[in-house]
């Protein structure tokens, strides 16, 4: 299957918002909710975005590709925020990395 370009965005977004997760050791219930909404609403495939929460499940998700993020970096950078807000609160450790993000967002 052949991704179009919203799609591969859409993806990277996504594995984007599960490190974002993974940022306090764990990714909580309303962020993988948020996660698959956001893949569903995107219209990723289902296959990919199973793929993608089945893992993080498991171990901390691969690194997104930054460079095809910085087309959209207000984008990304508005999901990854609205995902640390996902669970109520939010731990320093995703601070940091919200910090970290936009720093390679914007590079």
């Amino acid at each position: 299957m052949t991704l179009s370009d919203d799609d591969r965005f859409n993806l990277e977004v996504l594995k984007l918002l599960l490190n974002v997760a993974w940022a306090d050791g764990e990714v909580a219930p309303p962020e993988v909710n948020m996660v698959l909404g956001l893949g569903r609403s995107w219209s990723v495939p289902e296959p990919e975005l199973q793929k993608l929460i089945e893992h993080s499940r498991t171990s901390r998700p691969s690194d997104p590709d930054f460079v095809l993020l910085r087309t959209r970096a207000d984008d990304a950078m508005e999901a990854a925020r609205a995902l640390v807000l996902a669970d109520g609160k939010v731990a320093p450790e995703e601070s940091a990395l919200l910090k970290k993000v936009q720093a390679a967002l914007v590079a």
